[in-house]
């Protein structure tokens, strides 16, 4: 699991390979096996491949142009009905399991964040509600692009990083 969780890297450049459905399902199983507060699990996945909405969720902010070159993109986002507490973290759960599944296939994904962020023109989580006819009660986390790499950044060495490991009390 460690090779998956060093070698998970944000890979900006996609091939053209198609991603088969097959795999896009095993990708979602495990965001489905993540975590929920209160065992709530109201977590929903929306996956892109029409290139007209990937150049659409491209133009959202600088970052998120990536998701216009890779095959399929996945919008992870949470109804918010009496769950307005944690679905952040019932998301970003749910986004990394499928990260590192993905990873452990052979695909590459790169995470595009959505939540909160926002300028004097837009609400990002608004424009992607809108763009993908979401319900305004779900929240959107953000989004990631899925297929095979074309460029790689090297994997992370694990590793505890000096003085950010405390034990029992903080000692900075």
């Amino acid at each position: 699991m460690l090779d998956a969780i060093k070698n998970r890297r944000s890979v900006r450049f996609y091939r053209d390979t198609p991603v088969t459905d097959e795999q896009i399902e095993e990708v979602l199983k495990a965001g489905f096996c993540a975590p929920s507060a209160h065992a709530n699990c109201k977590w929903h996945a929306v996956v892109v491949r029409d290139q007209d909405i990937k150049d659409k969720l491209g133009t959202i902010h600088r970052w998120s142009k990536i998701v216009m070159r890779a095959p399929v993109v996945i919008i992870v986002c949470v109804e918010r009905v009496g769950f307005d507490h944690f679905w952040v973290d019932d998301a970003a759960a749910f986004m990394e399991n499928m990260l590192i599944q993905a990873t452990d296939m052979g695909l590459s994904t790169c995470w595009v964040g959505l939540h909160g962020l926002e300028d004097a023109d837009h609400y990002a989580e608004a424009m992607v509600r809108d763009m993908l006819g979401l319900p305004g009660n779900f929240g959107v986390l953000g989004m990631t692009a899925l297929g095979y790499g074309a460029r790689f950044p090297n994997p992370r060495e694990p590793k505890l990083m000096e003085g950010r490991v405390h034990h029992d009390k903080f000692e900075g």
